[in-house]
């Protein structure tokens, strides 16, 4: 259902413009600033939606058996390559058996993820619908379209390199932070299933 909204959100411009209206009411009085500081806007749109699909993601991902399936396949491939060196066959075919059963396993982990994206997709499309009329409209007409980057003191936000700079500019704050994030509740993740292994053992 929500791929299917999504899908009309693309397509539909009537709907896609009463999104963007729901979200220009809510994001431009909380972050927009009145168009003033667009990078920062848009450092924390990028936030915003980088948080929400990483905490999303790490409750639909069971990190330790990913971790555990990885490391079986790991084990796997390196003694299918020893005998394979050996010139055992028959081994091979035992470890190619077991590794199509592990495979399995591997297929459903590593689809669990994306269970998520059906809560956040849509949050992407309206978050950059917005951004789009922010940018083009808003921030025109107060007119703050240049940010400096290091090697440059002016650059457009509409300006095309391959792709928008404001889009270039969100996904270069966005991506590191959900990195983060998600090696940051991984972490505590972790921690909290030793200290109840440790609990366990004492």
């Amino acid at each position: 259902m929500m791929f299917g909204l999504t899908l009309f959100v693309m397509i539909d411009e009537n709907l896609r413009a009463a999104f963007v209206a729901g979200a220009s009411a809510i994001f431009g009085p909380l972050i927009g600033f009145g168009a003033a500081y667009p990078v920062i806007t848009i450092l924390l749109a990028g936030s915003l939606t980088t948080t929400i699909s990483s905490v999303l993601r790490h409750f639909f991902t069971d990190w330790v058996k990913m971790t555990r399936v990885n490391k079986q396949m790991g084990a796997i491939r390196k003694a299918q390559m020893e005998a394979m060196r050996r010139g055992n066959p028959g081994k091979v075919q035992k470890l190619r058996d077991v590794q199509t059963d592990i495979q399995k396993e591997a297929m459903d982990v590593q689809f669990a993820p994306m269970k998520s994206m059906a809560f956040t997709f849509l949050l992407f499309i309206i978050i950059f619908a917005w951004l789009s009329a922010f940018v083009y409209v808003d921030v025109v007409q107060a007119g703050h379209v240049y940010f400096a980057v290091p090697w440059q003191p002016n650059v457009d936000l509409r300006a095309a390199y391959g792709f928008p700079a404001w889009i270039l500019l969100y996904s270069l704050l966005a991506i590191p932070l959900s990195q983060i994030v998600t090696r940051l509740l991984k972490f505590l993740q972790f921690r909290k299933r030793l200290a109840v292994l440790g609990a366990q053992a004492e």
